[in-house]
């Protein structure tokens, strides 16, 4: 009999089954993709976010990118932070689990306390000016970078207070860029609205339909 919450229990089965170490702990579900689910987890008496991989996401990247998702991705998550200007706006990246064959693929992340971009938005019926500012710094200075796989749609983006300023931070880092979709993400959104760009505030809480519409 496991020690899990019902949440938790119903989200490792829906993963087929989880392999992980002892000194890592799953306390409970903090977000769900396609790709992944995600866990706030203890890892060495530490508060972490875990991401489990799906089986088929595993098993996609392997044979269509022939890379370890979980390593590809924390390769892409350090890449970002070597960009001086983007420091402030990413997870620090911890480790990699189950590239070797032993466990479930997993990346393991610094835990951001703070919201979702859409629920900031929907609880003060805009975004701040911080957020549109980093936003766009994001997506020039990432592109300067050649920085290509940095999942930036805005429902995937968790906003965090930093010196008494609401800024965004960026935590999913296996896009392709692909697959990726310009109408969704921060770079699409501030190549078409660099001058300034701050309309377009409101319509990032709602869906992403809402925006394209806007833009054209």
């Amino acid at each position: 009999m496991s020690d899990y919450t019902p949440e938790v229990e119903a989200a490792v089965n829906e993963l087929g089954g989880v392999n992980l170490p002892d000194n890592v702990t799953l306390l409970e579900v903090i977000g769900r993709g396609s790709r992944s689910i995600i866990f706030k987890a203890e890892y060495r008496g530490e508060k972490v976010a875990l991401k489990v991989y799906r089986p088929e996401a595993v098993s996609a990247y392997r044979k269509k990118h022939n890379v370890n998702i979980a390593v590809f991705e924390m390769s892409q998550n350090r890449k970002f932070r070597k960009v001086p200007e983007l420091l402030p706006f990413s997870a620090k990246p911890i480790m990699v689990l189950g590239h070797d064959g032993k466990q479930s693929v997993c990346f393991i992340q610094e835990l951001i306390e703070g919201k979702p971009l859409t629920e900031l938005a929907n609880d003060l019926g805009r975004l701040p000016t911080s957020v549109l500012e980093a936003g766009e710094l994001i997506a020039r200075v990432g592109e300067q970078a050649g920085l290509t796989s940095l999942d930036l749609d805005y429902r995937n983006v968790l906003v965090r207070q930093q010196s008494g300023r609401w800024l965004p931070v960026i935590h999913d880092f296996n896009e392709p860029i692909r697959e990726q979709s310009s109408g969704k993400s921060f770079m699409g959104l501030f190549k078409k609205e660099v001058q300034p760009g701050f309309e377009l505030a409101r319509e990032w809480s709602r869906y992403s339909t809402k925006l394209q519409e806007q833009e054209h």
